[in-house]
This record gives structure tokens, sequence and C-alpha cells, in this order.
């Protein structure tokens, strides 16, 4: 009774407390409101009175006027900024609280933990610690007993008295909770059981210790993270790049941080993270623009999700072993050693003439040796201006003209020196070694292979200078595993910045040219490289599924138990059909929100919805083209879903005719782990060789004659 009673007293206290915080924030906000309006009504004012008295102002009356004005600008803006901050604590003010005694201090304190700092705006005292803050390491990294953390006068070392995890919503207390350990296992499961959301949303009050030292880590020029699926590795990684952001914000913003994700419907997907976190949202770009980029007047080519589709419709084994060949460490490092000799062997000096003037062999080996360190058709151009400038003046000076025709006949000359007349020449003469002969397959007359446009760009970066990224202090690169050894060397020459490099080996979609990360750390030698084993998102229901199609050892599944994998037996294609609807009927009475019907190719996914559609139900079509993800029934390939989740998961054509290859393993292992809650598989013919474990007595098989109990199961779980 009596601890109850204390409980009680406690609970009652906290409600007084996050009352008291909601009041200041109410008055804080009040008066950001006011003080933005008025600014906006000042700045209105001073722009006015600027052009009524225009005329009658010096330039110095002027300049210091518009120097007001810019300063009344960037205060509203700093105001504005403050109050979105301010709106987004009012929903939720803090959910973490850590009790702690430093060492040598009379009393101890109690650290409220939020999205965003928040100080009395009289006294200045903290009353809401920023995640990112060093005091908040101790919410995420120590249990009861002794901890430390970071102040600007050292560490400061101490006990942990008491941690305290709450859920607020709408600024009103839902629960609270005392944790001696690590994030609390309560919460976690709270919110794991939670239904997946439009977009990818911020874990600041679950992240785990293991997910704290990846986000906290500030001395990685490059990290490198292997994660499993569902392991949060995505989101870990935007919350590292919010922590970067807080930590080095006088040297770091967000114009300065740029995300490669793997196509633009992920791009939206994750897009509302960094917002979430009080940071701006920073810019995007996949390897496909990149491609775009260098490649749009050079040559057409094959995109990535082309090279996909046709590999699982079709694999073309010669096809194959030329991805093999470009997709190791080796491949680069021969074709970066044929560049760099290509100058030393293939350079032919010889004289210039032009106008009855001449520059002698002996003076053009010498120019052309002078610039060694650039490459080697920046130095033809450099010799061919050298050449122009010197026999200009030689012409001139003897009173004669020297035309346009004059400069292109130099710069003719200094070409014929060198045998390539582009980057494009180059790359196809590199494979003119007999050793390498048959590894360069156009697809046409000025197309080529998705396995050489990144070659071909690096010969291009290689062999003159370009365009890169100079301005980008921080890189984030996700789904790792599918970009190959030269993308990451095309990588390393356009971005000279620190890097976060994130993936799954488990989830390549092309095994012909994935990268571990050891591959990866051969490429970045100077990397830290971490691994995430612990999987979120799915059921230990689903997780242990997804293991018998594709084992990974490392895979630790948090213990959320669900419902089984349904396995659906059908009789024909009409039937399957049918099946589909009725998950789809009894998906829209449950209290799941969001679900994912994934098939192995874009053309299935494409025949599915048409199918769908007559029978009146519109799902959100997703292919290569698509931009924006949508919630709600969402229809898509399996390359497409990498990175996304849903409630619930159906997977059509499970069959051995679709699912027979190891890289159609690939894709239903990546179909089946997009799923949270509930996974649904059909078929109708032989089920594929991957799912035979599905076919002992104790797993949960449906067939077409048991649909009206699963039905009425479902309409019991409903209610």
């Amino acid at each position: 009774m009596a601890l109850t009673d204390a409980r009680t007293r406690e609970e009652e206290q906290e409600r007084r407390h996050l009352a008291e915080t909601v009041h200041r924030l109410t008055t804080e906000l009040e008066h950001l409101t006011g003080y933005i309006d008025k600014s906006a009504r000042t700045i209105e004012e001073k722009k006015e009175h600027l052009w009524a008295n225009l005329r009658d102002m010096d330039f110095a009356e002027k300049a210091n006027f518009r120097h007001e004005v810019d300063l009344s600008v960037l205060s509203a803006e700093h105001a504005a900024m403050r109050r979105k901050r301010i709106e987004r604590l009012l929903e939720s003010p803090y959910f973490g609280r850590v009790d702690f005694h430093a060492r040598g201090d009379a009393g101890g304190g109690a650290y409220y933990i939020g999205v965003h700092n928040f100080s009395d705006p009289a006294t200045q005292e903290i009353l809401i610690h920023d995640w990112r803050a060093p005091v908040s390491g101790l919410f995420y990294d120590f249990e009861s007993g002794a901890a430390f953390f970071e102040t600007p006068e050292g560490t400061a070392h101490g006990e942990i008295t008491g941690k305290r995890q709450y859920k607020i919503v709408g600024g009103r207390l839902e629960y609270m909770l005392d944790s001696s350990l690590n994030i609390g296992d309560d919460v976690l499961q709270r919110e794991l059981s939670q239904s997946a959301d439009d977009r990818m949303k911020n874990i600041v009050a679950t992240i785990q210790r293991e997910q704290n030292a990846v986000i906290r880590n500030e001395t990685a020029r490059v990290l490198i993270l292997q994660g499993v699926a569902g392991s949060g590795k995505t989101s870990i990684a935007l919350h590292r790049v919010a922590f970067l952001l807080y930590r080095f914000k006088d040297t770091l913003s967000s114009d300065n941080v740029m995300i490669l994700s793997p196509n633009r419907v992920f791009g939206d997907y994750i897009a509302d993270v960094l917002p979430e976190l009080g940071e701006q949202q920073t810019a995007e770009i996949d390897f496909d623009r990149i491609a775009g980029t260098f490649l749009a007047e050079v040559a057409d080519y094959e995109t990535f999700g082309e090279q996909v589709v046709k590999l699982i419709e079709n694999v073309d084994e010669a096809a194959a072993e030329r991805m093999r060949h470009k997709a190791t460490p080796e491949f680069v490092t021969d074709l970066d050693a044929w560049i760099t000799s290509r100058a030393d062997e293939e350079f032919t000096p010889a004289e210039i003439k032009q106008k009855h003037h001449r520059l002698p062999a002996e003076w053009v080996a010498e120019t052309f040796d002078e610039s060694r360190n650039l490459p080697v058709f920046t130095r033809l151009d450099h010799l061919a201006n050298r050449a122009v400038y010197l026999l200009k003046q030689q012409v001139l000076d003897r009173g004669h003209k020297w035309a346009a025709a004059d400069t292109a006949g130099v710069r003719r000359q200094v070409r014929a020196m060198f045998p390539h007349k582009d980057a494009l020449a180059m790359y196809k003469a590199f494979y003119q070694d007999p050793d390498r002969r048959g590894m360069f397959k156009p697809l046409g007359r000025k197309k080529i292979e998705y396995a050489d446009v990144f070659p071909l760009i690096y010969t291009m970066i290689r062999t003159a200078r370009q365009e890169n990224y100079g301005h980008i202090r921080h890189l984030l690169v996700d789904e790792m595993q599918d970009y190959t050894p030269i993308q990451y060397a095309v990588l390393r020459e356009l971005f000279s910045c620190t890097m976060t490099i994130l993936g799954d080996s488990n989830q390549s979609v092309n095994p012909f040219s994935s990268s571990s990360l050891s591959t990866i750390h051969n490429i970045f030698p100077e990397a830290d490289c971490l691994e995430l084993c612990k999987s979120y998102r799915s059921t230990t229901e689903i997780t242990n599924f997804a293991q018998n199609i594709s084992r990974n050892d490392k895979l630790v599944p948090i213990e959320r138990h669900g419902l089984p994998p349904q396995v659906i037996a059908c009789t024909d294609q009409r039937d399957q059909q049918a099946r589909i609807l009725t998950l789809i009927e009894q998906h829209s009475r449950s209290e799941h929100r969001s679900l994912g019907i994934i098939c192995k190719t874009v053309t299935q996914a494409k025949t599915l919805h048409h199918a769908l559609s007559e029978a009146g139900v519109e799902p959100t079509f997703l292919d290569y083209d698509s931009t924006a993800f949508a919630g709600g029934i969402v229809l898509t390939s399996a390359h497409i879903a990498k990175g996304l989740e849903f409630d619930t998961v159906i997977v059509p054509h499970a069959d051995e005719e679709n699912y027979t290859t190891e890289m159609d393993r690939c894709m239903l292992y990546i179909a089946c782990t997009r799923a949270m809650h509930e996974l649904h598989l059909t078929h109708h013919g032989p089920l594929s060789r991957f799912l035979e474990f599905a076919e002992e007595p104790r797993s949960r098989i449906v067939d077409t004659e048991t649909a009206e109990s699963h039905d009425h199961a479902a309409d019991a779980r409903v209610s």
C-alpha cells in the first residue's frame, strides 16, 4: 500500500512538472510569435521607408539601412526556427530523465531529455536537454551505478541513482516507467508494436546502447556500418548526421551534408527524419544522377534498375561474368594503373608547325613533362595552350595575322600525339589487351552496359579535370552492398570528406556485383567498421521465417511475438488474385495501417496492379520512375521496396518457377523482411525451393479451402 501511495505521489509530481514545463513552453511560444509578427511589420516599414527616401540617401546611408534590414530578417528567421522547435516540444517536451549525483556534489541533478534543448528565458537554466548533448549520453549508455559524461571543464564522474522513461502525446502524460537498465524493454516493445508510419520517424526515445555508439562516433573519418535487416541502420545513420550537425555546428551545416540513397522513393521515405530532429533537410543524390551528369553527352547507358530487371528475368552468363570481372578491387587497381601509364607509354612528342613557325619536339616533351601531376587530357590542353601562346606571339611579332583556324591547327597537332581522342576511346582501348578481350560489350552503337558506366566515369575523372563536390563535408551512403569497388573509387574522387557508409550484405539485389564490408574496407582502409546485429523491425516469427530463406548467423532478433507467416496455396492465378483481395480486405479491418504487396519484378507488380484496379482496389504503384512514397496500400517490387517497412506484407507468386535462382533468393528475403507484424505469401504451382521448410506439418500453410476459417479468425482478432 505504501509503495502504491509513493508511486501515486511520484506520478503526481511528474504531472505537475510536465504542466509547469508546458506552461513555460507556451509562454515562450507566445513571446516568439509576438516577436516574429512585430519583426515582420518593422521589416516592411523599413523597406517602405527605404523606397520612399532612396533618392535622398547617399551610398553609406543606403548600405547602413540595408544592413539593418538584413539583420532584422536574420533575427526573425532565427526566432521562426526556435518557434518551430518549441511547437515540436509542446507535443512531447521530453521522453526521458536521468538522475545523476556527481562526485563531490552535495545534491544530485535530474536531467530531462527531449528532442531539442530548452532553457528558461529568465534564468537560462536548462529545463530540457537535447538528446545529442553530452549529459544525455548518461541516459543511453549507462545502467544505474557509476557513470560519467564530458563537460567543458572535463569528465564528470558520479553515480546514476535513477532513470525514467515517458510517453507524452499532445502535452499529456500517457505513461511513465522507471528503468534501472538501458532503454527499457517495456518502452521499446510498446514502440515496436506500433503501426508503421507513412514515413520513417525519429527514434530518439528508444536508441539502444550499440546504436548510440554509432551515432556519437565523432572521430572516424569514414565509418562503415554493416547492419542486419531491421537493425535500424538507416535511421541510426540519419541520427548520426543530426548529431554531427549539433556537435560541429560552427563548421558543419545541412548545406554541407549529402545523402546518397538507392532511389528517389527511398529518399522521400526518409525525408522527415532530420526535420523532426530540428535540422534542415540535406541534399540528395544517387548513382543514376551521377551517371546522368557525367554521361549525358558522352554515351547512352543501361541504368541499375534496367540491369536488375534483365538479370531477374534472364541471367546471361556472359553478362554475369563481365559484371563479376568489373566488381572486384583488383579491377580498380588494374584500370587505375593502366590509365596512369598511358601518358608515359603512348604520348609521342612531335614538332609543332604553324604559319612557318616551329616548336621543336624536345620543347613539347619538356612542356608535357612539367605537368605530370595533372590528368592526361588536361596536360594535353595545357601543352596546346602554351604552344598557341608562343606561336601566336611569334606570328604577331612578324606583323602577320593569327586566326582561330591557326589555334585549331595547333590543337589538332597536339591531340595527334596521343592515340585516344577522349575518355570513352581510352576506356574501349583498355579492353584491347588479350587478357581482357570480351569483357567489354556495347549494347548498341553508343550504349554501354551498366557494369561499364562507373569504370567509364572513373576513366573520365582520372584523365581530365571534373567538377566535384568540394562543398560537401559529410556524405552518407546507404545500401552499400549494391555498389561496386569502382563506384566507391568514383566517390573517393568526387568527395574528399568524411563519410558514413551503411548496408547489409544479405540484402544485395545483384549477387554478381555486390560488395561486402571487407571489400569496402579495402577501398577505405582508414575506416572504422561497426556491426549492428540486433533486428528490431519484425516479429520473432517473421524473422525466423526469413532466416530460413537466407541464413545470417549474426542476426539477433528482439523478442516480440505475433502471428506466424502464412503460406497460401492457390489453385490458379485467378484464385491467387482472389486470395490477395481477401488479405487486403482483412487488412482494412485490422488495426494495422500500412500494407506492402511486394512482387519479384516491376512487370509482375504492374500486372497485379491492373488486376486489383479492375477489382476496385487502387494501391499506390511504385516503379523505377516513382519519386515519392505514399502510405496505405503500396504495390511494388522487392528492389524498390528495399529500406521500406510495412505493418503487413503480401508476397505473391512464391512458386518455384518465380523464385529459383540465388538472385531470386535475395529478392524473396528482401520482400519478407519488409514486414513488421504480418507476412503472407501466395502461390499456385509448386512452392519455391527456398520455402520448402514451410511445407513441414507444423508450418501454418493455408489453402483456399481454409480461407473462410481464416476470415473468421481475422474478424475475431479485430473484435
